[in-house]
């Protein structure tokens, strides 16, 4: 090989530069081309995909109020029920008991009277409910969410900000996030006696909103109505930080405030700026939240919760960049393993040329394999299923055989030209060999017709592993942007080594299958795109 390089090496070199050149302005038009359509179709799924994944989101959350909300009337309903008025409670406190231990939620369940003192008191520690002494219950007429409650209607539930569980001044460690959901109780003679309020422990909503984030290509953030993280996906550190005074300034609106400015102005959208990319919707406000049950409406102690799915541009390759210089930068940098895959195969083409030109008998090579796809040539291929048919017979195995035939071929070719057609026949011969084992095998039959064997497979298996590759060539077809569709029919029939002379019958089955199929799937088919 040294030699002939040498003999031959002005016209070796002459031959890998101008391929190389052609096939580098080749690909830097194409992949131009194709990368700011691939752009625009990546930015319309990205906002697609986060907006389902923020719907997800306030999915979830919605759907947890509304059952909590649900206990909380079950809860007043049930001391209404059992209110004899002489504070007897002890009926009343056994059932919250037992409610608190089935729901292993609520990290308190509290009947507080008309002046703020509370009159029963269920607390639950992670393992199991309590009922607090009365020379422990606490006056709570001081409190916020007694103070936005008591002056409430019959009709009205009372929602609280989202924060940190507090014990004697002190936050609570580990961190508990609590939400306090409320309403006034009235007795059946319409006096108000006080409210009754459930302190929810938020991580169980909190550790859904984590589970669904997963699902989205960015960092999820869930924020209170001042900007501060509630829960962030990348960086727990950041959440809570209104709790402490030294953290005051970690909030959403420091870090991206042209974004802050524009979710303020409205209840869900997508932005992309300098900051980045930005799905976003509020899931708590009166616009966009309100409980099943229509005869209670909400008195919310928060203005929103927001969802906000963050996009940095700088980790989204070039869909963001809108100048062609930007754009080439990117294509150059994404695609510079084609260029290297272009010099190489320059250097394979001239190596070709000049040892074809010298050495004839290196064709012996091609011989046996396809030229084009790499796979066995039709003599090869019916030499290699004799060798295993004859290798089988003996233990009366079972394998199968697919006669395939590529859909189209010849309208790729006379509208798109040859290069496009081998490029299909390539395209489809990868994705058999990248979804068969390495004990199966492909033939080219010629032109468009392929058989592949797949030994010690039966047809329920065989079908399995179809399916698999026609799966591939459908995400070819959505996401590659090609000029056509790729299209194949195939035949399966089992391959039994026990009878004579039967490949050949197999194969003619085979075929049969195949050209059924064909007919069903050319009914309409159309191979070029538009």
């Amino acid at each position: 090989m040294k030699k002939v390089i040498y003999e031959n090496y002005h016209e070796f070199f002459k031959i890998s530069v101008v391929l190389f050149l052609i096939f580098c302005l080749i690909n830097s038009v194409v992949a131009l081309a194709f990368e700011y359509q691939l752009n625009e179709k990546e930015k319309e799924s990205i906002i697609d995909k986060e907006e389902i994944t923020i719907d997800a989101e306030k999915s979830a959350i919605h759907n947890k109020l509304n059952k909590i909300t649900s206990d909380l009337l079950y809860i007043s309903d049930n001391l209404k029920m059992h209110d004899n008025g002489l504070d007897d409670f002890s009926e009343i406190e056994d059932d919250w008991v037992a409610f608190s231990n089935r729901k292993k939620i609520y990290d308190q369940i509290r009947y507080i009277d008309e002046n703020g003192y509370e009159k029963i008191r269920v607390d639950y520690d992670g393992n199991t409910a309590v009922v607090v002494p009365k020379d422990a219950l606490q006056d709570k007429s001081d409190r916020y969410y007694f103070i936005d409650t008591i002056g409430m209607k019959n009709d009205e539930i009372y929602i609280s900000p989202l924060d940190l569980n507090v014990e004697g001044n002190t936050i609570e460690i580990p961190l508990m996030p609590m939400l306090r959901i409320a309403k006034p109780y009235f007795n059946d003679a319409g006096t108000l006696k006080g409210i009754i309020i459930i302190n929810y422990a938020a991580n169980d909503v909190l550790k859904q909103v984590a589970s669904i984030a997963t699902l989205s290509s960015g960092s999820i953030s869930l924020l209170n109505s001042e900007g501060y993280w509630l829960y962030n996906h990348t960086d727990s550190n950041l959440e809570w930080s209104f709790m402490f005074e030294e953290r005051e300034d970690d909030k959403f609106p420091n870090i991206y405030p042209k974004t802050w400015a524009t979710i303020g102005n409205s209840n869900s959208g997508f932005i992309s700026n300098d900051e980045g990319f930005f799905v976003y919707s509020k899931v708590i406000n009166r616009q966009s939240f309100s409980i099943d049950n229509a005869d209670y409406t909400l008195v919310m102690g928060v203005t929103d919760w927001i969802l906000v799915c963050v996009l940095d541009s700088q980790s989204k390759d070039c869909i963001f960049m809108d100048s062609p210089l930007a754009l080439l930068d990117n294509v150059i940098e994404k695609y510079f393993y084609i260029y290297v895959v272009a010099f190489i195969f320059a250097i394979l083409i001239a190596l070709i040329y000049v040892m074809n030109k010298s050495e004839k008998e290196h064709y012996r090579y091609f011989s046996e394999y396809d030229s084009m796809t790499g796979v066995y040539n039709r003599r090869a291929g019916f030499e290699k299923i004799g060798t295993i048919f004859e290798k089988h017979s003996k233990d009366n195995l079972k394998s199968s055989l697919c006669f395939t035939d590529i859909n189209g071929l010849k309208e790729v070719n006379d509208n798109l030209g040859h290069e496009a057609g081998d490029e299909l026949i390539r395209s489809v011969v990868k994705v058999i060999k990248d979804n068969i084992s390495e004990k199966d095998f492909i033939a080219r039959l010629g032109g468009d017709e392929f058989l592949i064997i797949f030994v010690d497979s039966d047809l329920d298996e065989t079908e399995m592993i179809w399916y698999k590759i026609v799966s591939e060539f459908d995400r070819i077809n959505h996401q590659e942007g090609r000029r056509y569709l790729i299209s194949v029919s195939h035949g399966v029939e089992e391959i039994e080594y026990s009878a004579k002379n039967y490949i050949d019958i197999v194969i003619n089955k085979a075929d049969e299958k195949m050209y059924e199929e064909k007919r069903k799937i050319k009914k309409g088919l159309k191979i070029i795109k538009a």
